[in-house]
């Protein structure tokens, strides 16, 4: 059953109090409730925020292990994250606007010593223009961050940004870096499953607060490893052929029940999800992180979910733990800790035989590409 945000079920009490006396209260009574029921969604909206920031230093700093596997995704990196209201829930509307966040695209968040850091970004600042393009407001503001801001920061020279900081229009200078950059909407809406989407990652709130360092890497890691890879949009488009052919066979006087539309769904399901944990231990190993409990994490974390550990799920696990052993067998030969081998096709299947062998001894059966 999902559990309802605590200022709701705060709001839900209050209410309910107020309607079990015939007393009517005072204004200082409503005065102090009001008070209540906004400082709780005060303390709710900081736990978002705070999950969102630790999530955007992590991805920050898996960025540029990761650019590589997809050029076409590589952008303009500052370290400054930039937010409207409208990323977070509608009950938080007042909080956010104390905050500063309404309309207009807004400083949300800097990584400390970044370019954004040291070119004098601020939090709070509205952002008017970019690179001479003028920023949209309202809903359209909303989606310009996630869809096209990315692709407007210049790499490795100056990027020149107009904002607005209480009400003085000042421009900034900005260098940026070569890497990788999603938008984060932390919601109390999902529960255990991160959701990449292409071009934002979506985290559960409760699921991601309490975690250990490690474990909140490992997480990031294989999302941004989701979207870099575009997995949502082949997704897509697996769902759609299928459909066309649910179509093609209704026209024919056959009722397939929209099998092949699902078909296309879960096609390839495992070989995305092998893929993002192999490119994620790689990344995750190049940023100087411990991967030795990735399987471990993974492995506990699906039993909860599903109850069952099923020949995919376990297979998915044995490939995690023969990838951390052949990065390892690469550290000692002193070899370069980069996936060469697994970025030449998408995947289908591992083999986990092949995978066993020495490094040195395993051919192209490794990855099967889909055709």
């Amino acid at each position: 059953m999902r559990k309802l945000p605590e200022f709701v079920v705060v709001c839900c009490a209050l209410l309910c109090a107020s309607c079990e006396t015939t007393t009517p209260l005072t204004p200082e009574e409503k005065a102090r409730l009001a008070q209540k029921e906004a400082d709780m969604k005060e303390r709710y909206l900081k736990r978002i925020q705070s999950v969102e920031a630790s999530c955007y230093e992590v991805l920050g700093a898996l960025g540029p292990t990761v650019v590589e596997y997809n050029e076409n995704e590589a952008t303009g990196y500052s370290g400054a994250i930039f937010a409207t209201g409208r990323f977070y829930p509608i009950d938080l509307e007042e909080a956010v606007a104390r905050q500063g966040m309404g309309d207009f695209v807004t400083v949300r968040y800097i990584v400390e010593g970044s370019p954004a850091d040291a070119g004098g970004l601020l939090l709070g600042d509205q952002l008017l223009r970019l690179n001479g393009v003028k920023l949209p407001k309202g809903e359209r503001a909303s989606t310009f961050v996630v869809e096209k801001m990315g692709k407007l920061w210049l790499v490795d020279e100056s990027n020149l940004l107009v904002v607005d900081r209480n009400g003085e229009e000042i421009t900034l200078e900005i260098e940026a870096n070569r890497s990788v950059s999603y938008s984060v909407i932390v919601t109390p809406f999902i529960r255990e499953s991160v959701y990449a989407e292409g071009k934002a990652i979506y985290f559960p709130l409760e699921s991601m607060e309490g975690l250990e360092e490690e474990e909140l890497d490992y997480i990031c890691a294989y999302a941004l490893v989701q979207n870099v890879m575009k997995h949502a949009r082949m997704k897509v488009q697996n769902e759609f052929i299928g459909s066309v052919l649910d179509l093609a066979a209704a026209v024919s006087g056959v009722n397939t029940g929209g099998i092949f539309g699902s078909m296309g769904r879960n096609a390839h399901k495992a070989g995305f999800q092998i893929e993002s944990d192999i490119l994620a231990l790689y990344a995750l190993a190049n940023a100087g992180v411990d991967i030795s409990g990735y399987p471990d994490f993974w492995e506990e974390k699906l039993l909860k979910e599903k109850n069952v550990m099923d020949r995919v799920t376990r297979e998915r696990i044995e490939a995690m733990r023969q990838v951390v052993a052949e990065i390892e067998e690469k550290r000692l030969r002193s070899e370069p800790i980069s996936p060469t081998e697994y970025l030449a096709g998408e995947w289908e299947r591992i083999d986990p035989l092949e995978l066993s062998k020495p490094i040195e001894t395993r051919g192209e059966a490794i990855k099967t590409p889909v055709n």
